[in-house]
């Protein structure tokens, strides 16, 4: 349901800057900026004006008028830009006669208007959270119509497989199918497995997005906060030959080849009286849970063990002990080899099948959906016959049009969108 009321808000950070842009939008937009700055210029034009409240000119600024449709949010939409003071713009919204915006308000009008579907919302999303250049780039994409032209070709195909069934339904004994049962079923467990590959493509995605967490792990003494330090490039953990010198968890955010990893050093594995270590092991154990990667660090002498999921194995101290793969804090032996190997682990790489990357959770899941459904659809061909088949390819077509945001339900919206900042 689209609400009525006009809306103001600050557009711009919150904070002292040299430009704040306070944005409006309703079916009162236009009314109510005039009330601070007087008459708007034409449309898509920009005019110095004056703000005004009712105790007088208090700065003065750009004004900008887009008129509905044909704006951001389907709606008419003028933004002041003026002098970026928190005093000033607190003002400014004061003056203005419209309903302070909720967060996403500006987007969820946009979307419900019509000037952009969900997966392009969800791209506004992550633009705004992006941590690396890369993570701009897939939002890009997506803002583009990437995802959603993935999810329509899927629809598409779909359809066609539908079509087949329901003539089948329609007019038994006609010989109308253009593929058998078992070609039809083959059909639908391509389109899963498409639907699979797109949806595991949120691993690259996440990470692109939001960055990754990897935390060191191992024995007391593994040399984990020297290879921290040298990893982060300074000193931040305490290095000591004393074991337990690492108590709590200590992290430190790093950019390496458009990747943002959050580096997390970890007290030392091993059973202990000390009621501080103790809770200091079990935090690491925490840690490790909640990681997108551990590395597990070998000191020397200790049998080194396969990789775990999640994991990548790193002998170190190679100064000391040389060994396959090992890195030395000291000399830098074997860093660069590791930060790629950890860059490669945590981003992934999607299949060079699929051209879109996914930029959210829900996206994710929603391609998984829509796998299992199309399988089980392909199931129930051998079994159940094509009435409960063309049902369970409903069911998938009616999971992609929620990707998009043509049948979606309030809660969905209300979650997505709360999650923006105010002003957006």
């Amino acid at each position: 349901m689209i609400d009525t009321d006009t809306i103001a808000a600050c557009a711009t950070a919150w904070g002292h800057a040299a430009v704040a842009v306070v944005r409006v939008s309703g079916p009162d937009a236009c009314a109510a900026a005039a009330t601070v700055v007087g008459r708007l210029p034409g449309p898509r034009s920009v005019v110095l004006r004056r703000f005004r409240d009712r105790d007088g000119v208090f700065d003065e600024g750009l004004v900008t008028w887009f008129p509905g449709p044909h704006s951001y949010t389907g709606e008419d939409v003028v933004e002041l830009s003026g002098h970026g003071n928190p005093l000033l713009v607190e003002r400014l919204l004061r003056a203005l006669p419209a309903r302070p915006a909720r967060p996403g308000e500006f987007t969820r009008r946009a979307f419900l208007h019509g000037r952009l579907d969900l997966t392009r919302a969800e791209a506004v999303l992550a633009t705004l959270e992006a941590t690396s250049g890369r993570g701009l780039e897939l939002a890009r994409h997506a803002a583009g119509g990437q995802i959603a032209d993935e999810a329509e070709a899927l629809r598409v195909a779909i359809v066609d497989v539908a079509a087949e069934l329901e003539a089948a339904l329609d007019y038994p004994g006609e010989d109308l199918l253009v593929d058998d049962d078992a070609k039809l079923a083959a059909r639908l467990r391509t389109l899963a497995s498409r639907a699979r590959e797109v949806a595991a493509t949120w691993q690259a995605g996440r990470v692109a997005i939001q960055g990754a967490r990897v935390v060191l792990a191992g024995p007391v003494n593994a040399g984990k906060s020297s290879l921290f330090n040298a990893l982060v490039g300074r000193d931040r953990a305490i290095v000591s030959p004393t074991a337990g010198t690492t108590r709590d968890a200590l992290e430190v955010a790093v950019q390496w080849d458009a990747v943002r990893v959050v580096l997390v050093d970890t007290a030392g594995e091993r059973d202990s009286t000390d009621a501080i270590e103790a809770e200091g092991v079990r935090r690491a154990r925490e840690e490790r849970a909640g990681a997108d990667l551990v590395l597990r660090c070998v000191p020397p002498g200790e049998l080194v063990p396969p990789a775990g999921a999640g994991e990548l194995v790193v002998p170190t101290m190679a100064d000391l002990a040389a060994r396959p793969g090992a890195v030395s804090a000291r000399s830098g032996e074997g860093l660069a080899a590791l930060r790629e190997a950890i860059t490669e682990a945590v981003a992934g790489r999607p299949q060079a099948s699929v051209g879109a990357v996914l930029t959210s959770a829900r996206q994710a899941e929603l391609f998984t959906t829509v796998a299992r459904q199309l399988d089980e659809a392909a199931a129930a061909l051998g079994f159940a016959g094509a009435a409960v088949a063309v049902e369970l390819g409903y069911a998938a077509l009616e999971s992609l049009a929620e990707l998009s945001g043509s049948s979606v339900r309030e809660g969905v919206l209300d979650r997505l969108f709360a999650r923006f900042c105010i002003g957006k």
